[in-house]
């Protein structure tokens, strides 16, 4: 999504410094609008710390992301581009992984050139604050600490531009686009008056059920670049004061309505909104007693369960999702990770087969579709990082390769393919960035983004990427290049033919552009082979 609306027009309208419209709800938990952004103090993937206080004076943008997060990835060529020119004004930025180790984070920060500093929330304290909930979410702070835009959605440069005027100002601002106000009269639309008669009650809060369903459609149809960006917040706290009088309309009869798990469910789905999490499981629990096979009453349980560290309550309601969607690919995904956290590593490996098995099943009954394709890579994906995260690199590596390998056989235009390739390619970077006593890890992909300076026009690229320990001289050669073709590595706005010897730079990862140049247009890829060795004699290869 890309946002085209300027803030003269009919994007946002200013508020003043007070800071909230009174119609405005107020958002269900964490920081408010117009009141002071909480304190916080985060070390960087540098090993430098920084905390609010360095910022004062200063406009500060905070953007909340991960790796694995794709709509963090789409909204970040806009915020690597913008960030440069508003800080030129006064404006500071400061990225936050609330999720991730900072090897990912690096791997990603170096590949991308990321032009701010980047943070990582190791003991969740930056999330609990800032109530963070979605990925991305981008948090603007006006010079005297004041909180003046908490934005989750995909941001674009001039809604960015916007903000940060308008916070240097002192002022807040509402979203109003066209969709907003369809949502809105959506949720407003739901009659108050539910009446005494059970039937009546029970219909009429299904009506605002389904009112609060329409509200999450309309929601995922949010597209910036027509002027149909939503306040998801806002949006929340709409539907919040729905299911309120609904609860408390079904709480209010004498006996239970014919659909026994409503009232429940709605009283989890509240809950959940509010952060309330024990409160939660209990009201999906009783929910699930009334209809044992409620998918909604399950998923609540194990969203819950997992705020709350019960692993084993997440593992036991996954599994019941998993036999309700038998080989599918994402509830087993899902299954395994829940059983990973709950430290059954023999039983997620085991149930990562499963899932690698029945996506390899459907990709073979539809074979070369982007679907099956995707969901597949996806699954070795986080089968990666499972054996990543048990300090298993061999076995990490393979699956990470296996995502890059079908990745490839994505169509280039395909949403997953570069974000595939580029996550292949960064989990393998941070396997050697976390063991750098091993040697030089490489990883060889095809080129995403743009192009390093030096590169060579119309040639077949490949993103080289290097990791190893901070200084260390490392040596790439290749073999296997067929005759009339010139493989070439581009680095440092210079390239070299078939053999370069890169210093590895202080975040430990060195980004090379490596080329094949074709003896005639349109010549087949040959394979080939990239080579070499470090300062500490450590061998590698890769095709």
């Amino acid at each position: 999504m890309k946002f085209l609306c300027s803030f003269a027009l009919a994007g946002f309208v200013a508020l003043g410094a007070a800071g909230q419209a009174a119609a405005e709800p107020s958002a269900l938990t964490g920081p408010q609008i117009g009141a002071p952004a909480p304190a916080f103090s985060l070390k960087t993937i540098d090993g430098k710390v920084v905390s609010l206080a360095d910022y004062k004076g200063k406009t500060l943008v905070v953007n909340v992301w991960a790796t694995w997060c794709p709509p963090c990835r789409q909204e970040m060529p806009d915020l690597i581009a913008t960030a440069p020119r508003l800080m030129k004004s006064e404006v500071a930025f400061l990225g936050v992984d609330t999720t991730e180790e900072a090897p990912i984070v690096r791997s990603y920060a170096v590949a991308k050139g990321l032009p701010y500093p980047q943070a990582i929330d190791r003991d969740k304290s930056f999330a609990t604050a800032y109530d963070v909930r979605y990925f991305p979410t981008t948090y603007v702070i006006d010079p005297a600490g004041v909180l003046r835009a908490r934005y989750i959605d995909v941001i674009g440069p001039a809604q960015l531009t916007a903000l940060t005027q308008a916070a240097a100002a002192g002022r807040s601002v509402e979203l109003v686009s066209p969709l907003q106000k369809k949502i809105d009269a959506t949720l407003a639309a739901v009659p108050s008056a539910y009446g005494s008669d059970a039937a009546t009650v029970e219909a009429a809060a299904k009506v605002a059920e389904s009112a609060i369903r329409t509200a999450e459609d309309l929601l995922d149809q949010s597209d910036a670049a027509s002027g149909n960006s939503t306040d998801l917040l806002r949006t929340r706290a709409e539907e919040a004061t729905v299911r309120d009088a609904a609860i408390a309309a079904l709480a209010g009869l004498t006996a239970p309505p014919a659909d026994a798990s409503l009232l429940p469910r709605l009283r989890g789905d509240a809950a959940s909104d509010r952060e309330q999490w024990t409160a939660a499981v209990d009201a999906y629990t009783a929910a699930l007693a009334a209809d044992p096979k409620n998918a909604d009453a399950l998923s609540g349980i194990a969203l819950a369960a997992a705020r709350l560290e019960r692993y084993q309550l997440v593992v036991d309601a996954d599994t019941k999702l998993a036999a309700l969607q038998p080989h599918d690919v994402s509830a087993l995904v899902d299954l395994a990770r829940a059983q990973a956290k709950a430290g059954d590593q023999a039983a997620a490996v085991a149930t990562f087969g499963q899932a690698l098995a029945a996506g390899k099943s459907d990709l073979d009954a539809h074979p070369g579709k982007p679907k099956q394709l995707r969901l597949l890579a996806w699954a070795h994906l986080y089968a990666g990082r499972n054996f990543a995260q048990a300090g298993d690199a061999a076995r990490a590596r393979a699956e990470f390769d296996q995502t890059i390998a079908l990745a490839g056989q994505l169509p280039p235009k395909d949403a997953r393919h570069d974000m595939y390739l580029e996550e292949g390619q960064e989990a393998i970077v941070a396997l050697g960035l976390g063991a750098p006593a091993r040697g030089a890890v490489v990883s060889l992909v095809p080129w995403t983004g743009a192009d390093l300076p030096g590169s060579i026009p119309n040639t077949i690229k490949y993103r080289l990427v290097v990791a190893d320990v901070a200084g260390r001289s490392v040596t790439l050669r290749t073999s296997g290049v067929p005759k009339g073709w010139v493989a070439s590595f581009c680095s440092d706005r210079v390239c070299a033919p078939f053999r370069v010897s890169v210093a590895i730079p202080e975040s430990g990862v060195k980004v090379v552009e490596f080329q094949l140049v074709p003896p005639a247009a349109k010549a087949p890829a040959p394979k080939v082979r990239v080579s070499g060795s470090d300062g500490a004699g450590v061998s590698f290869a890769t095709t």
